[in-house]
């Protein structure tokens, strides 16, 4: 497939599409969209892979191509928080210089990342379903539930049509921590039709309904009351309902909590300042809480996927300078293993049974939900959009093609992308043209 001509990229209407991360792949979500010139992209993530080692690669991607083509960004709309769609932030915006909306929440982790000695983005705070018109594009955000606040798919406008670019999303009724899906809002959009979705793709293969938050917190107590000593929960740093439900289990269950992890720390103040968490009592200092009898002690730290230097790594390795773990205590695992780190987190794990640690994962209880939407999730946001076509995103391949077939079922067409495939959208989404792609590898803190 040739590159692109210069009338499609600045002249044409399009709109056209094209994926420089998160086509194919997890992580690195970067997406542009593009009608007579003016170009804008959704989200700016990076890619965690395992590296030899059990260490962990951070990537971002390549935007060599922006230069080559000469394209400029009017600006970043960015979904929600979590690092695979605002992580490269920090690392991309002064070549990409243009504005980034976002949420406040979404926001305030925005600006965490930035350096404030520096001279960094103007970011402007949307407000969701009021839209906003940046040149050719009018964009609305919608509220969807995830496994973190403001999460949002975003409906653009443009050149006669309407693109509906999903975001991450579930249908959760009771996420405990956030508001619900715009529901009235989307069979609205719908009433009018949609004429191309960018969807998430995870959790296409699986068959049924999201698991509930409100669910979890219930799995998690009959978990937690049955243990006998020390518990130590990992999840991911991100996910505040499950903050707010661990620190009202350790209320429930005669326990006081406490934080392991800056990531952690960092989002429960983040979680805090918007009023995202408030149960009672909340978490108290790690040093006041290692004096307490381990009976009374649940802790909640970083290291779900294996990550070595992480709270959880250390406290495998015996290296954590808050806590050392002893026979008979409990590490929970609410989390999702996230394909790559297998290999280190076995290890986690049987450094954690050397010591005589019972290890519980989602596996053998009802301690987790998935972020994403599985097959019925899709089929009733499809039927409130009434869409005619889909691009799916957010996965490998295997994933892409099954959310095609799914969506063939449901009177769908569409077209699987890869990262650098520049589609037409004014039809039936189709590939015109190949830009080149890639990752490249940086060094974090």
């Amino acid at each position: 497939m040739s590159a692109p001509r210069f009338d499609q990229l600045h002249r044409e209407p399009g709109p056209f599409f094209v994926a420089l991360g998160g086509a194919g792949m997890f992580g690195a979500n970067f997406y542009l969209y593009g009608s007579a010139g003016e170009w804008i992209a959704v989200d700016c993530g990076f890619a965690l892979q395992s590296a030899p080692g059990g260490a962990t690669q951070v990537s971002i991607p390549d935007i060599s191509a922006l230069e080559r083509h000469d394209i400029r960004l009017s600006a970043i709309l960015i979904t929600h928080g979590h690092e695979d769609h605002i992580g490269a932030i920090p690392y991309l915006w002064r070549q990409l210089d243009c504005p980034l909306y976002a949420s406040p929440f979404t926001a305030r982790l925005i600006r965490n990342k930035l350096d404030p000695a520096l001279s960094w983005p103007t970011l402007r705070e949307i407000k969701p379903l009021q839209p906003v018109g940046i040149g050719a594009f009018q964009a609305e955000w919608i509220p969807v539930t995830h496994s973190i606040p403001e999460s949002h798919a975003i409906v653009l406008d443009v050149a006669g049509k309407r693109l509906y670019h999903s975001g991450d999303w579930k249908l959760d009724p009771q996420p405990v921590v956030g508001g619900l899906t715009a529901q009235g809002r989307l069979q609205a959009i719908g009433r009018s039709g949609v004429d191309v979705i960018i969807g998430d793709s995870t959790n296409a293969p699986t068959a049924g309904s999201s698991y509930s938050e409100a669910s979890v917190q219930n799995g998690l107590l009959d978990t937690i009351r049955d243990c006998r000593k020390r518990v130590i929960v990992t999840c991911f740093a991100s996910n505040l309902a499950r903050l707010h439900s661990l620190a009202e289990i350790a209320f429930d269950t005669a326990r006081y909590a406490g934080l392991l992890g800056r990531s952690l720390l960092t989002m429960h103040r983040a979680g805090r300042a918007h009023d995202y968490l408030s149960a009672r009592p909340g978490f108290i200092d790690p040093w006041e809480l290692g004096y307490l009898p381990r009976e009374q002690q649940l802790w909640i730290c970083t290291g779900s996927q294996g990550e070595p230097a992480a709270a959880l790594g250390r406290l495998a390795s015996g290296s954590h300078p808050h806590l050392s773990l002893e026979e008979g205590d409990t590490v929970v695992f609410s989390s999702r293993l996230i394909p790559g780190n297998e290999e280190s987190l076995a290890a986690i794990k049987s450094g954690l049974m050397e010591q005589g640690v019972t290890v519980i994962d989602d596996d053998m209880a009802p301690i987790h939900a998935s972020g994403h939407p599985p097959q019925e999730d899709l089929r009733q946001l499809y039927g409130w959009l009434n869409a005619r076509y889909l691009l799916p995103v957010h996965g490998e391949p295997y994933h892409q093609q099954a959310h095609l077939k799914f969506s063939r079922d449901l009177g769908m067409s569409g077209t699987v992308p890869a990262n650098g495939d520049l589609i037409d959208l004014r039809g039936r989404p189709c590939k015109v043209a190949q830009m080149s792609t890639g990752l490249v590898e940086i060094q974090r803190d």
